[in-house]
This record gives C-alpha cells, sequence and structure tokens, in this order.
C-alpha cells in the first residue's frame, strides 16, 4: 500500500532561504533548498518504518516540480 504524501515550504534557522518539505504521513521523505551559491539541491531521509519509501512517482515528481515553483 502506498501512501499519500503532502508537501510545505518552511523557513529554517539554519537556511538562508525557505525549504520545500515533503512528507509521507508524519515521516518527512524529503527536503528541497534553493542556497545562495549552492543552487537547487535535495536531501532524501532515510525511512524510519521500513526498508525503503513506496509512493506514487507521478505524486512525487508533482510535488518536486511544484517545489521548483515555489523557491525558485
Amino acid at each position: 500500500m502506498t501512501s499519500k504524501l503532502t508537501a510545505n515550504v518552511a523557513s529554517l534557522p539554519d537556511r538562508e532561504n525557505v525549504v520545500y518539505e515533503i512528507f509521507c504521513g508524519s515521516n518527512q521523505v524529503a527536503e528541497i533548498s534553493n542556497e545562495p551559491e549552492v543552487g537547487l539541491r535535495i536531501e532524501i531521509f532515510n525511512c524510519p518504518e521500513k526498508i525503503s519509501w513506496n509512493f506514487s512517482f507521478y505524486e512525487f515528481n508533482s510535488l518536486i516540480e511544484q517545489a521548483v515553483k515555489n523557491i525558485t
């Protein structure tokens, strides 16, 4: 069974710009940032409950495209 992904824009104290966080349930899957001198980066986190994440490619891709629009 796959889980629904959600996302939000967050302001973190250790980042100059806002970041885009992607969650699967209450677990954070990824954080997309666009910091000066670094550009767009994605940090993907370990799945705490299973061996790997399992969600729709299209849903994940859609959130990544929204991140680009929201933080660039």
